[in-house]
């Protein structure tokens, strides 16, 4: 069955898989960056891989580069510096002049993670740093915000790699700038080393937006390092042009999720477009804000989804909605499982919650919810507040073991039948029958002679609203006002005896990955 539903997924995502890009020719690289046509393809046959790469990102890096006052004949001197990210590129460019580099010639910048493995008496033998300059003062310079203190037994000398030196400097700002212990450091150089690729001048501008803008304790700062490398144009970007999300602050999402400023503005403000669009509100991102952390085109792609499968488009109106967009893969498959082992009673929370939860839901094998969903639900399309909804659904017995894709399909065939709004607010327990019964009720009170035979003292035509109280009444009274008369035939004593009609629970529950848990193999690499 694993493997089954592995192939199932894998042609899920595949009838949403993008076609490759065409591959980028010598005219266009002719046209966006300069000289001519031959010349380029001469350069394409022996850098064959800068075909592959994406023209928003080619056209980005040179942009950045000649803004460096780099010119056509400087690239196509070293065309592979097209292949490096347009951030890249920069920060690394300032990292070479802070170190002392003056002029930081195309073919040094295209080589800079060999210049970093060199020490600094080398870099001035090839005369990429003055011969007189003192890199280590220069280097402690550089920091503004504090007057960095070298300790007596500093190692910092210029026999040893350039890259290292950087790193000592790194250490020396955290301790006196925001008192990181010699413990965070080591852990932060271990999980996020990607910090030594971050010039000093951004690292202290980062630094001042999280303590000044978003009110980071160091202590904060340490438990969210990966922060220390986010782009601070980028964060200064997002405050400036999202300043708030449904009346809550930027700063207060910020900081609450801190993983949000690593994504792009301009990917941000996207993503925000794609849920106004789908038609939810933006309260809703506030539950679920870590769905911002996605790519624009993956959240386009889970929405249009989510509007495919019928179980899930029922819960498009609820507030938490965002949390199917992001655990979307667990949930499909969540779900898949839960079909095939009959439970009907599917809610959103059940579809994202912690694998504990699920694991305990479906071995306990209880098949009904707590009705928030359905509540959610009949409030969003009647118009009304939850708790009046809530009032009156838990007045039934078994309104709980009523799937929410039922009450909307009843809901419909109301609304078919020309039945208001109001109507179906006043008997909103009909909701939970079985519409051929109710099918069946309202054909019968459409008869004069069954009206008749109930002997209802009317003058004229029934009222929607009373006709829609009498159909619950008839159904009811089959059933002797129990509130069983919800059930289809072909449950049966589906809620009684449910424990008893499930099929073995998976024993790999557990440690299967398709539940939300990784393996234990995988569990023990990462360790």
């Amino acid at each position: 069955m694993f493997h089954r539903n592995c192939r199932n997924l894998q042609l899920f995502y595949r009838n949403y898989r993008k076609e490759a890009p065409a591959d980028l020719d010598a005219p266009f690289f002719a046209n966006n960056i300069g000289s001519n046509i031959s010349k380029w393809r001469t350069i394409l046959k022996k850098y064959p891989n800068l075909k592959s790469m994406k023209q928003k990102d080619v056209l980005s890096t040179v942009e950045v580069l000649k803004k460096l006052n780099y010119n056509v004949d400087d690239i196509i001197l070293k065309p592979i510096i097209l292949t490096i990210g347009e951030h890249s590129v920069e920060n690394r460019y300032h990292i070479l002049k802070e170190c002392g580099c003056n002029n930081v010639t195309i073919s040094l910048l295209s080589r800079y993670i060999v210049a970093m493995n060199k020490n600094v008496a080398t870099l001035k033998s090839l005369n990429h740093i003055p011969y007189d300059l003192d890199v280590i003062e220069k280097l402690r310079r550089t920091f503004t915000d504090v007057d960095i203190k070298l300790p007596k037994n500093s190692p910092c000398n210029e026999n040893i790699e350039i890259k290292v030196l950087r790193q000592h400097f790194v250490n020396y700002y955290l301790e006196q700038r925001l008192d990181f212990s010699q413990d965070n450091i080591q852990k932060l150089w271990k999980a996020y080393g990607r910090i030594k690729h971050k010039s000093f001048y951004s690292l202290q501008k980062m630094i001042k937006i999280l303590i000044e803008d978003l009110k980071f304790s160091p202590e904060r700062i340490s438990k969210n390092a990966f922060t220390l490398y986010a782009d601070f144009r980028n964060v200064e970007r997002i405050l400036k042009e999202i300043p708030s999300i449904n009346g809550e602050n930027m700063q207060e999402i910020l900081y609450k999720r801190p993983k949000i400023m690593m994504s792009p503005c301009s990917a941000l403000m996207t993503i925000l477009k794609h849920i106004k669009d789908h038609g939810i509100k933006e309260d809703a991102i506030l539950k679920c804000p870590e769905v911002l952390t996605l790519g624009p085109d993956t959240i386009l792609e889970r929405l249009r989804d989510l509007n495919k499968v019928e179980q899930l488009q029922v819960l498009n109106s609820n507030p938490r909605i965002l949390r199917l967009i992001h655990y979307q893969k667990k949930a499909r498959l969540r779900l898949e499982y839960l079909n095939q082992i009959k439970m009907r009673c599917i809610s959103l929370h059940i579809l994202s919650c912690t694998s504990g939860a699920f694991v305990k839901f479906a071995r306990d094998g209880e098949d009904r919810t707590r009705g928030r969903d359905i509540v959610g639900y009949l409030a969003h399309v009647l118009e009304k507040e939850e708790p009046s909804i809530r009032d009156l659904m838990s007045r039934h017995p078994n309104w709980c073991h009523i799937p929410i894709l039922h009450i909307k399909h009843c809901y419909e065939f109301l609304l078919n039948k020309k039945f208001s709004k109001a109507d179906i607010y006043d008997n909103v327990h009909l909701l939970l029958y079985p519409i051929k019964r109710i099918e069946e009720k309202l054909r019968l009170l459409c008869s004069t002679k069954f009206l008749q035979q109930l002997q209802l003292d009317v003058n004229g035509p029934l009222s929607n609203k009373n006709t829609l109280a009498l159909a619950l009444y008839l159904i009811e009274s089959d059933y002797h006002f129990t509130g069983d008369g919800v059930w289809a035939e072909h449950y049966g004593q589906q809620v009684e005896n449910f424990k008893n009609l499930l099929p073995d629970f998976p024993e790999t529950v557990n440690t299967d990955y398709r539940y939300g848990v990784k393996p234990a193999a995988t569990r023990a690499a990462v360790k």
